[in-house]
């Protein structure tokens, strides 16, 4: 086995997943006309998730690396378990902070 073949969780940062230090300044995302809730912007290949706010308040956090943000879970989880891609298909899941365990909104 060569020295840059690697296996999971390992991957090669800057290929297999993002490698920031740091959110990057001025991402697209906002969080207007977005119900209060968290959020993986894939601008940055999900690295990076939004805590969106009542108000349209918007506040940016960095999954570390190796780990990109779960929008099905709402959590920073390993680069592997992750489609970014379509993190926006699940964006409503947002709605369930909302509900009681019945699926009633509180």
């Amino acid at each position: 086995m060569s020295k840059r073949q690697s296996f999971p969780p390992n991957g090669e940062p800057g290929i297999d997943f993002p490698a920031y230090a740091d959110v990057p300044p001025r991402l697209a995302f906002t969080c207007k006309d977005r119900i209060p809730g968290y959020y993986a912007d894939p601008e940055t290949q999900c690295q990076v998730w939004h805590w969106c706010v009542q108000g349209g308040q918007k506040y940016s956090f960095l999954c570390p690396n190796g780990t990109v943000f779960n929008q099905q879970f709402r959590v920073c989880d390993w680069w592997y378990n992750v489609e970014c891609a379509t993190a926006p298909n699940l964006y409503n899941i947002n709605e369930d902070l909302y509900k009681d365990k019945d699926g009633k909104e509180i």
